[in-house]
């Protein structure tokens, strides 16, 4: 029972004071501890996003390097290969029906067609300044999936095509922007256990923006190699020259667009191609003046 005094209840009274002060002080330094956290937190995530943005700033200007040099280096292969390839076609009718000469000649034409397929790949990696157009993501799509269903049969793996919206268009060269699916679908198809599934999908236009995400079911991408995936000539693959993915990012970047890959929670990896969307009225234009 508090004392009745004027004394007894001026030390009830400065004790609540004292207690909602505390409690105060209490409060605002749990608000302090929350900003903190907070801004901790934030901090980790620019670092982060600044650390990516670096690599991805860092592998754009090797790009662009080794793009100028193979441009170079390509044109300087392809001029004897040209002549190598008349010899040869010489040499063969100059042989007639000779089968043991025909035999060697046709492993020489082996041989150079697999050399000009590596050096048009590299001349892919020069710079472009293709004029960009409308292209129809369905029907890009589409055109893809007719040229890789030989490998997806012969994986035994499903292709599954989701699109927001059948009509959405995208800023880009329609050839170009196929060979970039064909290689996405042939590596999901090699990466896909037999009757996986693989999955296109096209996400509703936003922000001036398309994202195309080609996933698959496989064991994913090594921790180790998602940094490199892109460089030149680097592979996971028993064969093959590891200039693929390079291409495919040169090829979307060139239309002012993005490529990247993660895993995914699920299992497997994800490819994401990021575009620049055709607005319905520039669509419109564009129809008219074809």
């Amino acid at each position: 029972m508090p004392a009745e005094d004027d004394n007894g209840i001026a030390v009830e009274a400065g004790t609540a004071e004292l207690g909602a002060v505390l409690q105060d002080y209490i409060e605002a330094t749990r608000r302090l501890q929350d900003t903190h956290e907070l801004l901790q937190r934030e901090v980790v995530r620019l670092r982060s996003e600044l650390a990516s943005k670096d690599r991805e700033l860092e592998v754009r200007r090797r790009l662009a390097a080794l793009g100028e040099l193979a441009a170079g280096l390509a044109h300087e292969v392809r001029n004897p290969l040209g002549a190598i390839q008349l010899y040869s076609n010489l040499l063969r009718k100059e042989c007639g029906t000779l089968e043991p000469a025909l035999d060697l000649i046709q492993k020489i034409e082996v041989g150079i067609r697999a050399i000009d397929g590596v050096v048009q790949d590299t001349l892919a990696l020069a710079p472009r300044h293709g004029r960009r157009a409308a292209c129809a993501l369905r029907a890009v799509i589409a055109s893809a999936r007719d040229n890789c269903r030989q490998k997806l049969e012969g994986h035994r793996v499903r292709l599954r095509v989701r699109l927001a919206r059948p009509n959405t268009q995208v800023w880009a060269e329609a050839d170009s922007l196929q060979r970039v699916l064909v290689n996405l679908l042939v590596n999901a198809a090699e990466a896909s256990p037999a009757g996986g599934l693989i999955q296109v999908t096209v996400g509703t236009p936003a922000d001036g923006e398309v994202k195309v995400c080609v996933s698959d079911e496989g064991c994913g991408l090594p921790d180790e190699a998602l940094d490199r995936l892109f460089d030149p000539f680097f592979t996971t693959k028993e064969s093959g020259t590891g200039l693929g993915l390079t291409i495919a990012h040169r090829l979307v970047e060139a239309y002012g667009g993005r490529l990247s890959a993660r895993n995914r929670a699920a299992g497997g990896a994800e490819f994401s191609i990021i575009l620049p969307a055709v607005h319905e009225q520039d669509a419109a234009r564009e129809t008219s003046a074809a």
